[in-house]
């Protein structure tokens, strides 16, 4: 309710100066603390795997911004990184950073994510059960 009150009403809410900063370090940081060079040096068919599937998923998603912008006239920067796949979090940190619709982008992620998790699962059963057939 709240993202769509400030999406509608255009409503100006920001974090404290240098708090954004401050947060994207703290990410950046939580994330580099879980790689080493080994899992690099083991695992280069997993992260080419995981850098196609990566694009492929942000092509897709940036398609699909393209098309909800040209029949919304919504922003088409905000739709796409709405629409990117990573956390909430970090998306809503990279718009606010990027001067774009927070609300929109945080929206888009929770609706984003909604979906994931209450559809991975049924299409999943119903993907091995067509296999099985």
């Amino acid at each position: 309710l709240s993202a769509v009150a400030s999406v509608v009403w255009d409503l100006k809410i920001g974090l404290p100066n240098g708090a954004s900063q401050l947060g994207q370090l703290l990410i950046g940081s939580g994330l580099g603390c879980h790689f080493n060079r080994e899992f690099f040096r083991r695992a280069p068919s997993f992260l080419a795997r995981t850098l196609l599937g990566t694009a492929l998923t942000m092509l897709i998603a940036a398609l699909a911004a393209l098309a909800l912008s040209a029949l919304t006239q919504l922003d088409l920067r905000s739709l796409t990184l709405g629409m990117m796949p990573g956390g909430i979090a970090e998306m809503s940190l990279t718009a606010e950073v990027l001067q774009l619709s927070v609300p929109l982008v945080t929206a888009m992620q929770v609706m984003r994510l909604l979906f994931v998790l209450f559809l991975a699962e049924p299409l999943y059963r119903r993907w091995n059960k067509r296999l099985a057939d």
